[in-house]
């Protein structure tokens, strides 16, 4: 067996800012297992959840075969949901005085200016409560002016109420989720660049000490570190940590560690001010000759920095991570998307969800497919018509 091989991987995922715990994760999980057999026509049997290190970290796992291959996969989920899920209930008023205070330091500091300038895409993601907020106080305004020509008594007040009522509306009804997912964002994102999230810094030290114990196991033919969202952005300080804890990793057997980010959202740390902090960790990983560290971007997950080098933007330097870019419409069909079509957030997970088109990025096929993620890479046009329509590898491909 070569490098590019692979029959035995441990896959470690950082999950993103969301209420998700682990029994929901694990359910999504099931879910995609059933859509991967589908469309890679491949048996898979898995087991159920167990919990470890103080039920913080949940693990299982999954044996995957097709007729002329064979991979056993351990799954271990570093779980952090529990840490944030009060963000996720019903707002109260001291939530929105943080989130307006969030918001006015990313102005102040220029945070927000370097999102625009950078992608703004994002950047505009990241405006649009208040520029739906300014959209509706225009709207009340322009009847409080009407009101007022026709001399209707208390016309300000009256405009100021309706438009207050339009967007309260508008986010019960019409987007009752990213509007509210983008506000929850401000407040974490202040509370993580200022260190200020109680109890993450002793998690992440969990979680290191996690991964340690799976590469001094030497058990695996492959370890995959994933990070999705903000989990990317918390992996270098945890992957960090594990190689300053194993000084000879590298010069003991040679063992190179696998780095994945999804929907990489590094850089709204990062281009703070005030998060310089995660910049020094960050090229530490992308130097690291025993790290191979590859990002997989889709310009249509818009709570991503799509088309940017996180390293590159930090520092000016340029190398790892390997940015491979793709398409969320070549992977899924037609019925997903008209589901999916007003929920710009299923754009980012999609990323850690099955696809129902076969194509050559699929998070199961990374996590539970023969092929390592640097042969993967190498080897990127290939990863379709390497599998037959019965699942095996196809020899003369």
């Amino acid at each position: 067996m070569t490098d590019d091989f692979v029959k035995k991987r441990c896959v470690v995922l950082i999950g993103d800012y969301d209420s998700i715990d682990i029994a929901q994760r694990f359910a999504m999980f099931q879910k995609g297992l059933r859509q991967f057999m589908q469309t890679w026509h491949v048996a898979v049997r898995f087991s159920s959840v167990k919990l470890a290190a103080n039920n913080v970290v949940a693990v299982w796992h999954v044996e995957t075969k097709a007729p002329n291959w064979q991979v056993n996969t351990e799954f271990r989920l570093l779980n952090w949901s529990d840490l944030v899920k009060d963000d996720f209930r019903r707002w109260r008023f001291d939530r929105i005085l943080r989130a307006g205070k969030a918001f006015a330091n990313f102005v102040t500091s220029g945070a927000c200016w370097r999102y625009v300038r950078t992608s703004w895409r994002f950047g505009l993601l990241f405006l649009y409560p208040v520029l739906a907020a300014l959209l509706f106080s225009v709207v009340g305004l322009w009847l409080a002016v009407l009101l007022a020509i026709l001399n209707v008594p208390f016309a300000l007040l009256i405009g100021l109420i309706f438009g207050v009522g339009l967007f309260a509306a508008y986010v019960k009804w019409l987007d009752p989720f990213e509007l509210p997912r983008v506000v929850d964002l401000w407040v974490f994102l202040y509370d993580l660049i200022h260190l200020k999230r109680a109890g993450l810094p002793d998690r992440l030290g969990v979680f290191s000490q996690d991964i340690i114990a799976k590469l001094q196991s030497n058990d695996y033919d492959e370890i995959v570190v994933i990070g999705h969202g903000i989990g990317a952005a918390l992996q270098p300080i945890i992957l960090d940590r594990v190689f300053f804890a194993l000084p000879d990793f590298d010069k003991r057997d040679g063992r190179s560690v696998n780095v994945l980010s999804l929907g990489s959202l590094l850089l709204a740390v990062g281009l703070h001010p005030d998060g310089a902090w995660l910049v020094s960790p960050t090229l530490r990983i992308a130097v690291d000759r025993m790290v191979h560290w590859v990002e997989y971007q889709a310009v249509e997950d818009v709570f991503s920095f799509a088309g940017r080098n996180p390293v590159a933007e930090l520092a000016e330097e340029h190398g790892e991570p390997i940015l491979q870019e793709i398409r969320i419409k070549d992977m899924v069909d037609s019925a997903a998307k008209r589901r999916f079509r007003d929920a710009t957030y299923q754009n980012h997970l999609q990323p850690i969800q099955a696809n129902s088109k076969r194509y050559y990025y699929d998070y199961f096929m990374v996590c539970c497919g023969p092929f390592s993620l640097p042969a993967r890479v190498k080897y990127a046009d290939h990863m379709v018509s390497a599998f037959a329509a019965d699942g095996q590898l196809d020899s003369s491909s």
